[in-house]
C-alpha cells in the first residue's frame, strides 16, 4: 500500500445520510453522488442455502442479498446503496461501530450468510484486529461488531476474500504493507467466528505480478462472477489475477485500496458491475470489458481519524462455481 491519491473528477448532487448516536470519532461531512434513481435497490432477491460463512463453509448464499457495498474506516461502517435498474448511486449510509477501533487500514468480506468480517491493521502496533458484523445495519443505526481476536504470529492481513464455496481467504501482506517481500494468500482452515484463525498457504506471492494487494475482488468472465480469477488492485493499479498461481495482468488504474465486483442477479438487467473506492472514498465503476473507469458516482463520509477511504470494499457474492483448483 503506497499513500497516494487518484485524482478524479467531481459528481455533485448529495446523497449522504448519517444515523444518530452519541458515540465520539465518528464522520461528519456528507458525500455527493450521481443522483441515482431513490426508489432503486430496495428489494432484494434470497438464494440457496450455504454454509453461513465459516472458514471452511462449501455452499452457495443464503441470504438475501441486495446491490450495495461496503466499507469500514475509522469508528465509521459505510453502505453503498445501488439503484437495482441500473447500478447508479443512490447513496452512502453511515453507521457507528461501537466501541474502540485502532486507525489503519481495513479489510473486509461479506460472508455468506450476509454478514461483514472485518480485519483492522493497526499502524500504531502492527497487530490484524478481528470483528464480525453478524447483521449490518441499512438504515444507519449505530452497531457493536463482535470482537473475534488477533491474527497470530504477527501477521499483517491487507486483505479479505471469500471464493464461491463459502471459504475465507486473507492477504498476508509480509515484512511490510509497502512491498512485496513475504506477501502470501492464507486460507482459513479454522472457525473464524469462533476466533480460530488456522490457515494454510495457497500461494507465495512475494513474487506475484501485483506488487502488494490492497483488496481482492471477485472477476467478471463472460458476463458471470468468477472467484478465480479475480481482480486484485495496488494503490489503484488493478490486475486480473490468478490467486493460486500469483501471475496477472495489468489492467487499469482507478481507485486506490477497494474493488469489488457485483453479480448480474442483483440488478434488473442481470449484468454484473465492477466498482472502485478511492482514498477519498470516492465510488467510481469501471468497465469489467474496456476497464474503463467512470467519473465519480459520488463521496463517502469523512472520518474523523484517517484516510476517508481506507478500507476495501465488500459486497454480496451471487451464485457461483469456484475456479480454485484442490491442493
Amino acid at each position: 500500500m503506497k499513500l497516494r491519491r487518484i485524482i478524479v473528477s467531481l459528481a455533485t448532487s448529495s446523497l449522504f445520510a448519517c444515523g444518530s448516536s452519541s458515540q465520539e470519532g465518528t464522520g461528519g461531512a456528507g458525500g455527493q453522488g450521481d443522483g441515482g434513481a431513490q426508489a432503486g435497490g430496495q428489494g432484494g432477491a434470497t438464494f440457496a442455502t450455504g454454509s453461513g460463512g465459516t472458514g471452511t463453509g462449501a455452499g452457495k448464499p443464503d441470504a438475501t442479498q441486495y446491490p450495495e457495498l461496503w466499507y469500514a474506516v475509522d469508528q465509521l461502517l459505510v453502505r453503498i446503496e445501488l439503484d437495482a435498474s441500473d447500478g447508479s448511486l443512490v447513496g452512502f449510509t453511515a453507521s457507528d461501530l461501537a466501541g474502540d477501533f485502532a486507525l489503519g487500514q481495513n479489510a473486509l468480506t461479506m460472508l455468506d450468510d450476509g454478514s461483514l468480517l472485518g480485519a483492522r491493521l493497526s499502524k500504531d502496533d502492527l497487530q490484524t484486529y478481528f470483528y464480525l458484523i453478524a447483521d449490518p445495519p441499512r438504515d444507519g443505526s449505530s452497531v457493536t461488531p463482535d470482537k473475534l481476536g488477533v491474527m497470530p504470529d504477527g501477521l499483517m492481513i491487507e486483505g479479505l476474500y471469500t471464493d464461491c464455496e463459502g471459504r475465507i481467504y486473507a492477504m498476508d501482506t509480509g515484512s511490510d504493507d509497502t512491498n512485496a517481500d513475504g506477501n502470501r494468500l492464507l486460507r482459513f482452515t479454522g472457525q473464524v467466528r469462533a476466533g480460530d484463525f488456522s490457515y494454510v498457504v495457497v500461494s507465495d506471492l512475494a513474487t506475484a505480478d501485483v506488487a502488494d494487494i490492497d483488496d481482492m475482488s471477485p472477476g467478471i468472465v463472460g458476463g458471470a462472477i468468477s472467484d478465480n480469477p479475480g481482480l486484485a488492485i495496488d494503490t489503484g493499479d488493478i490486475h486480473a489475477f490468478d490467486y493460486q498461481t500469483g501471475s496477472g495482468t495489468f489492467v487499469a488504474n482507478a481507485g486506490t485500496y477497494g474493488i469489488h465486483a457485483l453479480g448480474g442477479p442483483l440488478f434488473d438487467d442481470a449484468v454484473a458491475r465492477l466498482y472502485v473506492l478511492s482514498s477519498d472514498a470516492e465510488l467510481l465503476r469501471v468497465d469489467p470489458t474496456t476497464f474503463v473507469a467512470s467519473g465519480v458516482l459520488g463521496t463517502g463520509p469523512t472520518p474523523l481519524n484517517g484516510i476517508a477511504g481506507w478500507s476495501g470494499l465488500a459486497g454480496p457474492l451471487t451464485d457461483c462455481e469456484t475456479g480454485f483448483v484442490p491442493q
